[in-house]
């Protein structure tokens, strides 16, 4: 990927309900924080290596004088930590490639982790999916209603809402798996049901730290973070389309 796109150009068109959802995922104030604080937050967190190593040196780190060392990842960087993190990066080429594959290696992975009943309900459990569709300005009878989690998916892939609808249900998954609980109102309707139906937050915890586990990057708090701009930016680029 050449092109490096600059988190805070991705985040200047989306709303207020938008950008809080980042807040609480980066442990910030909902309604004073900035695109801004966002911003140093993710870049905080992306850094963690360095600043632990510095920390280990005994030196002082102050945050607004560590932007060399420690500089804001551009999305196309954060996408490439996840992948490799996912252990997916070897059949991504291009951005695209990294908006499909990583939610679908979180959904993977949760499922991996889910018992036998728990796995039954995300493939037979109905529950009305046409919010998520709503939220983004489809309407369609043919991939509303009510759905399970599995055909909801196939039906995006289909239709070509598979990032929209991946990043949605990942995001469920992986708020789940580190104890997160964000108001029902944050959610575009997939991931909340999703969530809801398969039991409460922090199931998942125990057996996925070790996938998210910190080794450099802070995956435990990124990975919802970068699956929600992956959903976001999904969702404002279906809507701009339906608006042509």
């Amino acid at each position: 990927m050449t092109n490096q796109k600059e988190l805070k150009s991705i985040f200047e068109s989306w709303d207020e309900r938008d950008i809080s959802i980042l807040a609480i995922l980066c442990d910030l104030d909902e309604d004073t924080t900035s695109v801004t604080a966002i911003t140093e937050q993710i870049r905080w967190l992306y850094n963690s290596r360095a600043r632990h190593s510095i920390k280990r040196n005994f030196k002082r780190v102050v945050r607004q004088h560590a932007s060399e060392d420690m500089p804001c990842p551009s999305y196309e960087v954060l996408l490439a930590g996840a992948a490799k993190k996912l252990g997916i990066h070897k059949h991504c080429t291009s951005t695209d490639d990294y908006e499909r594959y990583i939610p679908q290696a979180v959904i993977v992975a949760a499922l991996a982790r889910m018992n036998p009943p728990q796995r039954d309900r995300f493939f037979t459990e109905k529950f009305n999916a046409t919010p998520m569709w709503e939220a983004a300005g489809v309407k369609s009878r043919e991939i509303g209603g009510l759905r399970t989690a599995a055909s909801v998916l196939a039906l995006a892939n289909a239709s070509g809402y598979a990032v929209y609808a991946g990043a949605t249900t990942a995001l469920g998954f992986a708020t789940h798996a580190v104890g997160i609980t964000l108001p029902y109102a944050a959610y575009t309707g997939l991931s909340a049901t999703i969530a809801q139906l398969i039991g409460p937050p922090g199931w998942l915890a125990l057996a996925t730290y070790g996938f998210f586990k910190v080794t450099g990057t802070d995956w435990n708090k990124l990975m919802p973070v970068l699956l929600t701009i992956i959903a976001t930016k999904s969702r404002h680029e279906i809507l701009a389309r339906h608006q042509v």
